[in-house]
């Protein structure tokens, strides 16, 4: 109850003991007046009536006076009014009837696509799908995960086409356009050794051994001496002159889209076409794979880079510091974009598809029906086990704060009532005199 030692209705209970007192007063000196008779008399009711309300409500939280017969009654039947309030917040406040209406009333599936469009929504899955799958690659099992990977690898690799992957690097080449860059990098290297002396040097070699292979007879002999006697052949200009046309050839062939490098790359695919077309080259490369794949160590190159691998991530885990942004930045970066690439296409198909929208809007509704039907029973168990902790006072302060007013009100009204009804009283006592 409230610590307030003097309160309106106290002030007016009061009030009602002074009138009462100078109405005793002035009937004590004016004993034939019948104003101060009346007066009195409406004073002695208005006393009365606010001390049984101020009883009444007192002794439904405590003994007043001592007063031991039925009062008290709230502490005294605790038990009951525990009950009492754990039957209406189940029966009342979580009630079947109520949380289907409520829910029947909630427009979910737009609610939960506004939500799940919302920025900061798609930031915080995406965030914490990537955790998700940082921790399914960071798993402690990792030299079992490592074994299993490399047995995937042994079978891939011995069930691989060599003609297949050739075909398949081959469009990938002509694709990404990865084929005329590196024939560009092999010309841009080949010429700057063509560009050196001696380049040069081995080219007028090897011009001379042509010519002496050539000049077998005497008569070839005596011409190619006279033709150098009169400097009519310079071996030294010409592979100087071959030097500079094959690096302008070089050149040409570096040049992107050039009419020399589309040659060179039709040539090419023409005759690796026809190469991996051909029975022994066939034969060839797949006596090469078989022997690949049984020579390679490929379960303790995988186990050895696991356990690396595990050791960085345990050193960074100990440190505070998300190994695969540090490690892997292309993993995390390539992660968080398939992560979110697939949200935005989840949602997008949720938007579109009609099916799949009521399929999860009646999910999520059974969901939460469910869940508050579940939570009917665990509201009762929170409200006995609050209540029961409570002792008396704590109770009874808990009841009378929240009906404080209105418990006043009552006892002033005793009061205010009981000086109505005693004046109505003495009314009719005056015109029916009981002597009579």
């Amino acid at each position: 109850m409230s610590k307030r030692t003097w309160n309106k209705a106290d002030r007016v209970l009061f009030f009602a003991f002074i009138v009462f007192l100078c109405a005793l007063f002035l009937h004590l000196q004016m004993k034939n007046s019948v104003v101060v008779s009346g007066f009195l008399f409406c004073a002695e009711a208005a006393l009365v009536g606010g001390i049984a309300d101020w009883f009444a409500v007192t002794a439904l939280f405590k003994k007043p006076l001592g007063f031991p017969y039925h009062t008290a009654i709230l502490p005294r039947r605790r038990q009951s009014f525990i009950k009492a309030s754990v039957t209406m917040v189940q029966k009342e406040f979580f009630s079947r009837r109520k949380v289907f209406r409520h829910l029947e009333r909630l427009h979910l599936m737009p609610m939960l696509m506004q939500w799940l469009s919302e920025k900061d929504t798609r930031d915080k899955v995406s965030h914490q799908l990537y955790h998700y799958a940082r921790g399914f690659l960071l798993r402690k099992d990792s030299e079992k995960k490592a074994m299993e990977i490399a047995a995937e690898l042994r079978r891939r690799l011995q069930t691989m086409e060599p003609e297949t992957l050739f075909a398949s690097i081959g469009g990938w080449l002509q694709q990404s356009g990865r084929d005329k860059d590196f024939l560009a990098k092999l010309s841009a290297y080949l010429c700057v050794q063509a560009e050196k002396p001696e380049t040069a040097k081995a080219i007028q070699e090897m011009l001379e051994r042509y010519e002496k292979e050539k000049a077998k007879s005497t008569l070839a002999l005596f011409l190619t001496g006279l033709a150098e006697a009169m400097d009519l052949v310079n071996l030294e200009d010409a592979a100087k002159i071959m030097q500079k046309q094959l690096v302008n050839m070089l050149k040409e062939l570096g040049t992107r889209d050039s009419h020399l490098q589309q040659e060179m790359l039709e040539l090419f695919y023409e005759k690796a076409a026809v190469l991996n077309a051909e029975p022994e080259f066939h034969q060839l490369v797949h006596e090469l794979r078989d022997s690949l794949v049984a020579e390679l160590p490929i379960e303790e190159a995988v186990a050895r880079a696991a356990a690396h691998m595990r050791a960085h991530f345990d050193a960074d885990a100990a440190r505070k510091v998300d190994a695969v942004e540090e490690h892997l930045p292309v993993l995390r970066s390539r992660l968080a974009d398939i992560i979110e690439e697939e949200y935005d296409r989840g949602l997008h198909l949720l938007q579109e598809d009609d099916e799949l929208r009521h399929t999860v809007g009646h999910f999520l509704y059974d969901l939460i029906a469910r869940s508050a039907l579940h939570a009917q029973t665990l509201v009762g168990v929170v409200v006995e086990n609050v209540l029961s902790r409570l002792t008396d006072e704590q109770l009874n302060h808990l009841v009378y704060d929240k009906v404080e007013p209105d418990l006043l009100w009552i006892r002033m009204n005793g009061s205010i009532v009981g000086a109505g009804i005693g004046f109505v009283l003495f009314c009719i006592l005056q015109f029916f005199p009981l002597n009579s």
